[in-house]
């Protein structure tokens, strides 16, 4: 019967006494936050429940303030950046019983960033995202409608929005995870700086990147914080029942769910992209992507324009990645080369498509809609180590026993117009698997 196609089975399958709620979690320690201000919150997850870790929701009323007459005599407005409230985040941690689940790697923003480009949808980004997650910047008179408890700060936005998806440990599989095995989790989240913010000065009646300057004294904060998850029970026993009985026969139950680390340098005014590198020891090493954005992200500024683009027209300069004066560029782990050959910064997009099996796929694509966005705004080197994309599956490059070297080589052109002049971050990124071994009695470890 397993050989026949599924369009000719016949089969049910039932899961009796299943209910499923959505609950209301309240943060332990603040519900407003501030850039200028309490800059983490921490939330406890429910315990004694099966929780659907892919529904954790964080709500809030997101307000910006800009600031007034800068060196060249404008007031400045502050916009809410593209992707809403994971724009804003600079490190997301998880915990359990006391044991750290992830290292925090910062900054979160940009991580949610590279993911993003290269993994979702344009149909996603003007639907779900353009309505709960700000997927595109809004010229300074928008948004001046007020939607929470605070009057909408002058030279500000104000919008509520919801931040669904988080990097790390809410990734895990299983999504539905029985927290009665598990000591109490919890999240803790710590807010960037307002350099993160887009700017729009008075006197521009569009959005553009136009070099001005200010931005030095601009902030947002989040008001009427709490959080959502749906919470389910299987009445019937028989999940309880097999739990128990895995327990029993295995003495413990794996929970794979991805991490993240990064590895940054800097380099001096007119002299181009550089090679970075980084160490790492885990059990399955699964991605590596390299990135390269301008170093002025300490200071607020006007948002970039993408190139040629389809939907999202701008982007703030923290997450404005470009290739600049590459010429080529190799991945090197512990002296193998990654691809085999230098590749071209073209090149890097194939890499991209192919790392998530889209050659083939006739309706699914990424955020960058031009060669001209791609190489400008979006640009991202990127090599898949692991065997496929199942979360389950531990086949990245074993590197438990060793510390591993990364290396990020690049070649330039030697175009002096493709050299920023303020200088560059070059940043190296990995994705590797972690495993949470739950035992008898809510004991816990992490497998790196």
């Amino acid at each position: 019967m397993d050989s026949l196609p599924k369009s000719l089975l016949y089969y049910t399958s039932q899961i009796s006494n299943f209910t499923r709620n959505c609950v209301k979690v309240n943060s332990l320690n603040q519900t407003t936050l501030a850039s200028n201000g309490v800059s983490q919150i921490r939330v406890a997850m429910p315990v004694n429940s099966v929780l659907n870790l892919k529904s954790l929701s964080m709500h809030g009323v997101v307000s910006t303030t800009g600031e007034t007459a800068d060196a060249a005599g404008e007031d400045n407005h502050a916009l809410i950046p593209k992707g809403g409230i994971g724009a804003l985040l600079q490190r997301v941690t998880w915990s359990a019983g006391g044991v750290s689940l992830d290292n925090g790697p910062v900054p979160y923003h940009v991580i949610y960033a590279v993911k993003e480009n290269l993994e979702k949808g344009n149909q996603k980004s003007m639907s779900d995202d353009r309505v709960l997650q700000q997927s595109n910047i809004e010229d300074k008179d928008s948004l001046q409608e007020q939607v929470g408890d605070k009057p909408v700060p002058a030279l500000g936005q104000q919008k509520r929005l919801i931040q669904n998806n988080f990097l790390g440990f809410s990734e895990c599989h299983p999504t539905y995870l029985d927290m009665s095995l598990l000591p109490e989790c919890f999240l803790s989240i710590q807010w960037g700086p307002g350099s993160l913010l887009p700017l729009q000065p008075s006197g521009d009646t569009t959005i553009g990147d136009t070099a001005h300057a200010g931005g030095r004294n601009v902030n947002f904060s989040i008001d009427e914080i709490f959080f959502t998850v749906e919470v389910c029970q299987i009445g019937s026993g028989m999940y309880d029942a097999l739990t128990q009985r895995l327990l029993a026969e295995r003495g413990s139950i794996d929970v794979p769910y991805p991490a993240y680390q990064t590895f940054s340098t800097t380099t001096g005014k007119d002299t181009g992209v550089a090679n970075v590198r980084g160490s790492i020891s885990c059990m399955s090493l699964d991605r590596m992507y390299a990135i390269a954005r301008e170093n002025s992200f300490n200071v607020a500024s006007e948002p970039a324009t993408c190139a040629d683009a389809v939907g999202s027209k701008y982007q703030q300069k923290s997450i404005n990645f470009g290739s600049f004066d590459l010429k080529s560029w190799q991945f090197s782990l512990n002296n193998a080369p990654m691809p085999m050959y230098p590749a071209d910064p073209v090149d890097a997009y194939n890499f991209a498509v192919c790392a998530e099996d889209r050659t083939y796929s006739k309706n699914r694509g990424s955020q960058v809609s031009s060669q001209a966005e791609w190489l400008t705004n979006k640009w991202c080197a990127t090599q898949r180590l692991c065997l496929d994309n199942d979360p389950t599956r531990l086949s990245g490059v074993n590197l438990s026993s060793i510390n591993a070297t990364m290396v990020f080589q690049v070649v330039t052109n030697g175009k002096a117009a493709d050299q920023p002049a303020v200088g560059l971050e070059m940043m190296l990124i990995t994705q590797q698997k972690s495993v949470l071994r739950i035992g008898q009695s809510r004991a816990v470890a992490v497998v790196a």
